[in-house]
């Protein structure tokens, strides 16, 4: 369907769980309250909106958390996902720590491709900055690549990282010829004294570098990512930039969290209690209403560049 902007809503991220068996330093606090389990919703109530959302002409899930692989019957879930008339692709975004161990069955459900968190190539700084181990999260990229899954590597780029760091994950997604996507850093209220790096500080970085690069007009996914070339490396390399390159005006996705809440923009206060709507008894064409009107007024765009956003990653699903 189309927004009140006239832009086709087509792709539907949806947050299995808030929970995390990391603690990223730039996306949640170090302590944090989850929510129990009876307020998550349940399999069967996301396949309902699934459905749902596909007869409002939404084709394409992404699968997050929190970390999705926390949640038993994740694979079982995109399995039943996948079986949906008119589902078009089902992708996973994960940390990648339990991605190695979980990947046969990932590979049975059919998943079509997944997005790797990866910040560092340094042990001990990667241990720092997220409270895990990095061995585990290479073990699943070697997996990865020699299953032939389809995978991304997502980078939140800091200022404190360097050169260093962003040169050593360009080499690694060369060698295994996988795009890699730089994150603009998300201002949240937990992460206030990090500062993070723009797509233009980047590019200028590698060019200082002796770098040469060139616009990729290619789409590469779903996402609003801006991709270059650069001379010398065999993936192309993409820029998510919410602050400095704000994508709003083509901007194709809602959110569902996990507690339910379907939000028209990632940083809405705004959002439809689908979960209430279910559990009290409301009908298939109760949703169907309910989930039109919502997505209907997605605003215009954020405003998370005037101030930091008033909640974590937590609330927000990922």
């Amino acid at each position: 369907m189309y927004d009140q902007y006239n832009r086709k809503i087509d792709y539907l991220r949806i947050s299995l769980t808030d929970r995390c068996n990391l603690h990223c330093r730039y996306c949640r606090p170090e302590v944090s309250e989850h929510v129990p389990h009876n307020e998550i919703l349940r399999y069967e109530e996301l396949l309902r909106i699934c459905r749902a959302a596909l007869q409002l002409g939404i084709r394409k899930f992404k699968i997050t958390g929190g970390e999705p692989l926390m949640r038993k019957g994740c694979s079982d879930f995109i399995a039943s996902l996948k079986q949906l008339d008119g589902v078009e692709q089902v992708t996973l975004t994960t940390n990648g720590t339990l991605l190695a161990q979980q990947l046969p069955a990932l590979i049975a459900a059919g998943v079509d491709s997944i997005n790797v968190s990866l910040d560092t190539l340094d042990a001990a700084y990667y241990t720092e900055l997220t409270g895990g181990s990095l061995d585990s999260v290479l073990q699943a990229l070697r997996e990865l690549q020699a299953a032939g899954i389809p995978f991304k590597l997502n980078c939140v780029p800091l200022a404190e990282n360097g050169l260093s760091d962003i040169m050593q994950l360009l080499k690694l997604a060369h060698r295994y010829n996988a795009p890699l996507r730089f994150i603009e850093l998300m201002p949240l209220e937990c992460n206030t004294n990090l500062q993070g790096l723009s797509g233009s500080e980047i590019r200028s970085l590698l060019e200082q570098a002796g770098l040469q690069l060139q616009p990729d007009a290619q789409r590469y996914g779903n996402g609003p990512a801006s991709y270059w070339r650069i001379g010398g490396y065999k993936m192309p390399v993409g820029f998510i930039e919410p602050l400095h390159n704000k994508f709003c005006a083509v901007c194709n996705r809602v959110r569902l969290t996990s507690i339910g809440m379907l939000k028209p923009c990632l940083y809405s206060s705004e959002g439809m209690n689908l979960k209430r709507l279910l559990r009290d008894g409301g009908s298939d064409t109760d949703l169907l209403q309910a989930m039109q009107e919502i997505i209907f007024v997605k605003p215009e765009g954020h405003s998370f560049d005037v101030e930091a956003a008033h909640f974590n990653m937590n609330q927000i699903g990922g």
